[in-house]
């Protein structure tokens, strides 16, 4: 047998200093924290990849983060576990950085985010589908498509691109179709248009499937039998997508987004004076990655439950577990119960906010009436919840189910540090999490 890192024979020496096999020497402690690095940087690569495409002068210090902490994964036999954990929270302050500026190279170019209601599922004509995260090849296929007798509409985390003005001014620019992304197999069965992936948030279609000729693929994303999507050139989709037959789909739901951390801070001094008079009387960030299964309507349960005196902060795909319902306003105010600040990379919005009340309060942001319940699935999320811990956030609610390269030794040790709980039944949480 051999280990998969150094291809050295176990028999041979590989953890025969009685550390654990197959790790080159490493222990299975530290072994899992280098697993949440490279996740971490998976997550952190999708965002500075997206930054690079606006700002490619801004990316040099994640660039840095990203190759160093590679660099550290190598062997590191002389680092210990406080060592590694530095390292990771380098890896979460440099999340931080890449969200602060992929949030103002958005709306540096695109505008600011306002609140808008948007159709769900209800589809005309010729059509394409866009899933993903990648904005500016929103942007570019907006402009592609214009005056071509086309309808465009959005997919899960492109949800939030109808908050920004200088996109949402494309009349052909319709409304939302399906939800997560973990949808998109049985939603093309039913929209009949294409369908354009822009970043891995994907469930590859079946060889057969008989929509495979509709699904295309841009940059890095790759399906089998997908057609790519090359140089920006949408000569190929836009032929396509008039050749296929109308979709007509009429569910007659809405949704309601772009509640971006910038505009919600103009609201500030109402929403102070409603936090200061009791009417906003706890904040609930409730978002994170979705997933298949019946785990994820823990969220639904808890958003449902939540008295009219607790605000919603979302983002991320998570939010489609109950971004159906209309929470409506708190009460005798403007202020909405249920802010979508946008996608996964625009969670430091909760941040911003929670900033910015913790200095007109003058409370320490831990002491604030937020609580921060996330779902995690996958690689944007360990970044998410790295850059939590980099900014010393505590008390989280994570689930529905620990990452897996969370062992005994690391889980209790973001139990005593940053006293991090793990999802159990949703009523019981909330009793705990509501300020009495």
């Amino acid at each position: 047998m051999f280990c998969n890192q150094c291809e050295m024979s176990m028999a041979d020496g590989c953890g025969s200093n009685g550390q654990t096999a197959g790790t080159c020497g490493k222990n299975e402690t530290l072994a899992d924290l280098q697993d949440t690095m490279i996740y971490g940087l998976k997550g952190l690569s999708a965002y500075r990849e997206h930054l690079n495409e606006l700002a490619p002068e801004q990316t040099k210090n994640v660039d840095d983060v990203i190759s160093e902490t590679l660099y550290f994964t190598l062997t590191n036999v002389n680092f210990n576990f406080d060592d590694h954990i530095k390292q990771l929270m380098r890896v979460g302050s440099a999340g931080c950085e890449v969200m602060d500026k992929l949030s103002n190279a958005h709306t540096g170019k695109f505008g600011i985010p306002t609140p808008v209601k948007i159709s769900q599922n209800v589809v005309e004509g010729k059509a394409i589908l866009v899933s993903g995260h990648n904005l500016e090849m929103f942007e570019e296929l907006l402009k592609a498509t214009e005056g071509k007798g086309i309808n465009v509409y959005t997919h899960s985390e492109m949800l939030p691109a109808h908050g920004y003005p200088e996109l949402r001014k494309y009349k052909h620019l319709k409304g939302n179709v399906g939800k997560a992304w973990f949808d998109q197999v049985q939603l093309m069965k039913r929209f009949k248009g294409t369908f354009v992936v822009n970043t891995n948030c994907i469930v590859p279609p079946k060889k057969n499937a008989d929509y495979i000729d509709r699904v295309f693929t841009y940059k890095i994303v790759g399906i089998e039998g997908g057609t790519p999507i090359e140089n920006n050139d949408f000569s190929e989709l836009i032929e396509r997508t008039l050749a296929c037959e109308d979709t007509n789909m009429n569910d007659d739901l809405t949704l309601t987004t772009g509640h971006h951390y910038k505009t919600i801070l103009t609201l500030a001094p109402q929403i102070l004076e409603a936090i200061k008079s009791g009417k906003i009387k706890q904040f609930f960030v409730i978002g994170g990655c979705d997933a298949p299964g019946k785990a994820g309507n823990y969220y639904r349960e808890m958003a449902e439950n939540l008295p009219k005196d607790c605000v919603i902060i979302t983002s991320s795909c998570g939010k489609f577990r109950f971004n159906d319902i209309d929470f409506g306003n708190i009460e005798g105010t403007e202020i909405p119960r249920y802010l979508d600040l946008g996608q996964c990379n625009d969670s430091n919005g909760a941040v911003e906010i929670a900033k910015a009340v913790s200095e007109a309060l003058t409370i320490p942001i831990n002491d604030l009436p937020i609580s921060i319940v996330l779902s995690w699935m996958e690689q944007k999320a360990v970044i998410i919840l790295l850059a939590l811990f980099s900014l010393g956030i505590k008390n989280i609610y994570l689930g529905p189910k620990s990452p897996e390269f969370f062992n005994d030794d690391i889980t209790q040790f973001l139990i005593d540090t940053f006293d991090l709980h793990y999802t159990g039944n949703a009523k019981e949480d909330l009793k705990n999490l509501l300020i009495s």
